[in-house]
Protein backbone atom coordinates (compact mmCIF):
# COMPACT_ATOMS: atom_id res chain seq x y z
CA UNK A 1 0.00 0.00 0.00
CA UNK A 2 2.78 2.44 0.90
CA UNK A 3 4.50 1.74 -2.43
CA UNK A 4 1.32 2.81 -4.27
CA UNK A 5 1.30 6.09 -2.31
CA UNK A 6 4.91 6.76 -3.32
CA UNK A 7 4.16 5.94 -6.96
CA UNK A 8 1.21 8.36 -6.91
CA UNK A 9 3.39 11.07 -5.33
CA UNK A 10 6.13 10.47 -7.94
CA UNK A 11 3.55 10.84 -10.72
CA UNK A 12 2.11 13.99 -9.18
CA UNK A 13 5.57 15.55 -8.77
CA UNK A 14 6.46 14.75 -12.37
CA UNK A 15 3.13 16.15 -13.58
CA UNK A 16 3.56 19.39 -11.66
CA UNK A 17 7.07 19.87 -13.03
CA UNK A 18 5.90 19.02 -16.57
CA UNK A 19 3.00 21.45 -16.22
CA UNK A 20 5.46 24.25 -15.48
CA UNK A 21 7.15 23.59 -18.82
CA UNK A 22 10.07 21.52 -17.62
CA UNK A 23 10.65 17.86 -18.28
CA UNK A 24 8.66 15.89 -15.73
CA UNK A 25 10.87 12.87 -16.41
CA UNK A 26 13.82 14.80 -15.02
CA UNK A 27 12.19 14.30 -11.63
CA UNK A 28 10.03 11.22 -12.17
CA UNK A 29 12.74 8.88 -13.45
CA UNK A 30 15.17 9.48 -10.54
CA UNK A 31 12.31 9.14 -8.03
CA UNK A 32 11.24 5.84 -9.57
CA UNK A 33 14.75 4.41 -9.90
CA UNK A 34 16.43 5.71 -6.75
CA UNK A 35 13.61 5.93 -4.23
CA UNK A 36 11.27 3.20 -5.45
CA UNK A 37 13.81 0.74 -6.90
CA UNK A 38 12.14 0.58 -10.33
CA UNK A 39 14.41 -0.62 -13.16
CA UNK A 40 15.69 2.19 -15.42
CA UNK A 41 13.99 0.85 -18.57
CA UNK A 42 10.68 0.52 -16.76
CA UNK A 43 10.94 4.04 -15.32
CA UNK A 44 11.71 5.47 -18.76
CA UNK A 45 8.80 3.53 -20.27
CA UNK A 46 6.40 4.83 -17.63
CA UNK A 47 7.67 8.36 -18.23
CA UNK A 48 7.21 8.06 -22.00
CA UNK A 49 3.67 6.72 -21.65
CA UNK A 50 2.79 9.56 -19.28
CA UNK A 51 4.35 12.04 -21.70
CA UNK A 52 2.27 10.80 -24.63
CA UNK A 53 -0.94 10.97 -22.58
CA UNK A 54 -0.22 14.49 -21.27
CA UNK A 55 1.29 16.01 -24.40
CA UNK A 56 -1.90 16.23 -26.50
CA UNK A 57 -3.91 18.45 -24.13
CA UNK A 58 -0.84 20.50 -23.20
CA UNK A 59 -0.03 21.10 -26.87
CA UNK A 60 -3.62 22.15 -27.51
CA UNK A 61 -3.45 24.66 -24.65
CA UNK A 62 -0.14 26.09 -25.88
CA UNK A 63 -1.45 26.39 -29.46
CA UNK A 64 -4.61 28.09 -28.16
CA UNK A 65 -2.48 30.55 -26.17
CA UNK A 66 -0.27 31.11 -29.24
CA UNK A 67 2.85 29.96 -27.44
CA UNK A 68 4.04 27.48 -30.09
CA UNK A 69 6.79 28.69 -32.40
CA UNK A 70 5.74 26.76 -35.51
CA UNK A 71 8.81 27.62 -37.67
CA UNK A 72 11.11 26.23 -34.96
CA UNK A 73 8.81 23.25 -34.44
CA UNK A 74 8.95 22.37 -38.13
CA UNK A 75 12.76 22.57 -38.05
CA UNK A 76 13.29 20.42 -34.95
CA UNK A 77 10.43 17.91 -34.94
CA UNK A 78 11.56 15.73 -37.88
CA UNK A 79 15.05 15.20 -36.41
CA UNK A 80 13.60 14.59 -32.95
CA UNK A 81 11.25 11.94 -34.36
CA UNK A 82 14.06 10.20 -36.25
CA UNK A 83 16.36 10.30 -33.22
CA UNK A 84 13.62 8.95 -30.97
CA UNK A 85 12.82 6.11 -33.36
CA UNK A 86 16.49 5.12 -33.73
CA UNK A 87 17.08 5.18 -29.98
CA UNK A 88 13.85 3.25 -29.29
CA UNK A 89 15.04 0.60 -31.72
CA UNK A 90 18.34 0.09 -29.88
CA UNK A 91 17.21 0.73 -26.27
CA UNK A 92 16.03 -2.83 -25.54
CA UNK A 93 19.54 -4.13 -26.26
CA UNK A 94 21.28 -1.58 -24.03
CA UNK A 95 21.87 -2.71 -20.44
CA UNK A 96 19.86 -0.77 -17.84
CA UNK A 97 23.06 0.28 -16.04
CA UNK A 98 24.33 2.05 -19.17
CA UNK A 99 20.98 3.81 -19.63
CA UNK A 100 21.12 4.90 -15.98
CA UNK A 101 24.62 6.28 -16.39
CA UNK A 102 23.71 8.08 -19.62
CA UNK A 103 20.63 9.62 -18.00
CA UNK A 104 22.65 10.64 -14.93
CA UNK A 105 25.34 12.17 -17.15
CA UNK A 106 22.66 14.05 -19.06
CA UNK A 107 21.23 15.46 -15.82
CA UNK A 108 24.68 16.51 -14.60
CA UNK A 109 25.48 18.18 -17.95
CA UNK A 110 22.10 19.91 -18.01
CA UNK A 111 22.48 21.14 -14.43
CA UNK A 112 26.01 22.39 -15.11
CA UNK A 113 24.90 24.18 -18.29
CA UNK A 114 21.99 25.84 -16.46
CA UNK A 115 24.24 26.94 -13.59
CA UNK A 116 26.87 28.39 -15.92
CA UNK A 117 24.18 30.15 -17.98
CA UNK A 118 22.65 31.64 -14.80
CA UNK A 119 26.04 32.99 -13.68
CA UNK A 120 26.77 34.45 -17.13
CA UNK A 121 23.33 36.09 -17.24
CA UNK A 122 23.88 37.55 -13.77
CA UNK A 123 27.30 38.93 -14.75
CA UNK A 124 25.83 40.50 -17.91
CA UNK A 125 23.01 41.99 -15.84
CA UNK A 126 25.47 43.68 -13.46
CA UNK A 127 27.45 45.14 -16.38
CA UNK A 128 24.40 46.98 -17.65
CA UNK A 129 23.35 44.36 -20.18
CA UNK A 130 19.74 44.99 -21.18
CA UNK A 131 17.87 42.23 -22.99
CA UNK A 132 15.18 43.20 -25.51
CA UNK A 133 12.52 42.02 -23.09
CA UNK A 134 12.22 40.63 -19.61
CA UNK A 135 13.32 37.00 -19.11
CA UNK A 136 10.59 34.40 -18.50
CA UNK A 137 9.12 34.99 -15.09
CA UNK A 138 8.50 32.19 -12.64
CA UNK A 139 5.96 34.38 -10.89
CA UNK A 140 3.92 35.23 -13.98
CA UNK A 141 4.65 31.89 -15.70
CA UNK A 142 5.42 33.82 -18.89
CA UNK A 143 6.68 31.58 -21.67
CA UNK A 144 7.48 34.36 -24.13
CA UNK A 145 11.12 34.98 -24.94
CA UNK A 146 13.00 37.38 -27.21
CA UNK A 147 12.50 35.10 -30.25
CA UNK A 148 8.73 35.23 -29.75
CA UNK A 149 8.54 38.92 -30.62
CA UNK A 150 8.65 38.13 -34.34
CA UNK A 151 5.76 35.68 -34.08
CA UNK A 152 3.63 37.09 -31.27
CA UNK A 153 4.10 40.89 -31.00
CA UNK A 154 0.68 41.32 -29.35
CA UNK A 155 1.72 38.99 -26.50
CA UNK A 156 4.89 41.02 -26.03
CA UNK A 157 2.94 44.27 -25.72
CA UNK A 158 0.72 42.76 -23.02
CA UNK A 159 3.66 41.36 -21.02
CA UNK A 160 6.07 44.27 -21.44
CA UNK A 161 4.26 47.57 -22.01
CA UNK A 162 6.64 50.37 -22.90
Amino acid sequence: MMNIVWLILAGAAGGIIAGMGMGGGTLTIPILTLALDVEQKTAQSVNLIAFVVMSAPVLAIHVKNRLVDFPSLLKTAPLALVGSAVCAWFAPDVPAEILSRCFGGFLIALGTWQAVKAVIDKVKEKKGFSPKMFPPSLVGCSLLTVSDTAYYPEKLKKKNPA
